[in-house]
């Protein structure tokens, strides 16, 4: 399987690339991203001289048989060394890098055309590969057009109902004692106002609670799939619940996939699902979740504005737009906080998208929201949400909503 980006690449000089081979790569990110360019650069025939990872517990360890470093590191390793960021996070990586002095770092979509999947080394499957290649492609362009608004998401809550009762659920289903519907009309004209103001939206992503419990989840996506600025629309699901009758049809959109969360037997009607969806031609990706990171607390934790900064840019959603009665927010866990009222930002952390205004006075909103935070009023009462938050046993079940402290 060749993958090829359906984006524009930055090619880098056939000077660069020979002092690339010639004197090797360090290379910012480990996971499966950075395994797919570890992958890359060697098919390249470039060499990874080191991976860096902001997970100091990964520092000192080896990644794909490679040392990794910190990236204070690197300026005694080599202050002058090439390093390639392999992350979709690339724009915080970025600011630390220069904040740090360096000037000699590198976007890697370069190296993403005629790459061959099939020589990989990854726990994602080749489809997954894809998706989040594709994703990265767009994200480095539409960072790089200066002109246009171009953002990577937007999550629509539909519900803030579920069909599980996960005690640790990180959007925080479990603090809701009386969970209602988004309402149809305010979401759809928050929608439109939305798309109004955004350039292009590379993935709408419908989640809840469990998105399959909305009922007029039909008229949402007929609603989205009327827009020209959007591309893919993704919907998140728990494997509990299998979509029947007329409904079907309209998931059959080629620009419609499914992401199954297989929580073992918690996700009780997962093979039904997949049956249903193979036999409808419906795309779809499940992945097998036993753990998740314990990013469900709300507490008070009075963390500097430096550690903030640091909290905020190591996010895995510090980039999820997300809409949620009305309301634009920059990612779950503060919408959710405001949205449940235990905080009241100081200064205003959302924007309002089912009041009427003017489209650029909009976009100059989202704009700001999307690019201009370093750091929220929720990450104070976050715990945070990268590799060095500890990981529990996903979807352990309670019987009921927990109490929250408004703080």
């Amino acid at each position: 399987m060749i993958y090829n980006s359906p984006f524009e690449i930055k090619a880098q000089s056939v000077e660069q690339i020979e002092k690339f081979k010639k004197d090797g790569v360090i290379v910012f990110g480990t996971g499966n991203f950075g395994s797919l360019i570890k992958s890359a650069l060697t098919q390249n025939n470039i060499m990874v001289n080191y991976f860096v990872d902001n997970n100091f517990n990964n520092c000192g360890k080896k990644f794909e048989e490679v040392e990794v470093i910190s990236a204070k590191d690197i300026l005694k390793i080599n202050p002058n060394a090439s390093v390639l960021i392999a992350s979709l996070n690339f724009r915080y990586l970025k600011r630390q890098l220069a904040d740090l002095g360096f000037k000699n770092f590198y976007d890697v979509d370069f190296l993403l055309n005629n790459f061959d999947l099939s020589k990989i080394n990854t726990k994602w499957s080749k489809d997954r590969c894809k998706v989040q290649l594709d994703l990265y492609n767009y994200s480095v362009n539409a960072t790089r057009d200066k002109e246009s608004l171009k953002v990577n998401s937007i999550d629509l809550v539909l519900t803030e109902k579920c069909s599980l009762k996960c005690k640790n659920c990180s959007n925080l289903m479990q603090y809701y004692e009386r969970p209602i519907d988004n309402d149809l009309d305010v979401m759809l004209k928050s929608f439109d106002n939305f798309l109004s103001a955004v350039d292009y939206c590379y993935e709408v992503r419908m989640i809840g609670g469990e998105p399959l419990m909305y009922k007029n989840i039909d008229k949402v996506i007929e609603k989205v799939l009327s827009k020209n600025n959007v591309g893919n629309i993704i919907i998140y699901t728990n494997g509990t619940i299998v979509p029947k009758g007329d409904k079907i049809n309209i998931f059959k959109n080629p620009k419609i996939y499914f992401k199954i969360s297989n929580y073992g037997s918690h996700s009780r009607n997962v093979d039904k699902l997949e049956k249903v969806l193979s036999e409808n031609n419906i795309h779809f990706i499940t992945e097998r979740v036993t753990t998740w990171q314990d990013c469900a607390r709300v507490e008070k934790f009075d963390r500097t504005e430096k550690v903030n900064k640091e909290i905020f840019g190591n996010c895995c959603v510090n980039e999820t737009l997300t809409m949620l009665h009305g309301k634009l927010y920059l990612c779950p866990y503060s919408a959710h906080v405001e949205n449940l009222k235990v905080i009241k930002p100081k200064v205003k952390e959302h924007v309002e998208l089912f009041n009427e205004q003017n489209n650029e006075n909009l976009k100059s909103e989202i704009r700001n929201l999307y690019f201009g935070k370093e750091f929220l009023e929720a990450c104070n009462i976050c715990n945070g949400r990268d590799h060095n938050v500890a990981s529990i046993p996903a979807a352990e079940q309670t019987k009921t909503f927990l109490n929250l402290n408004k703080l």
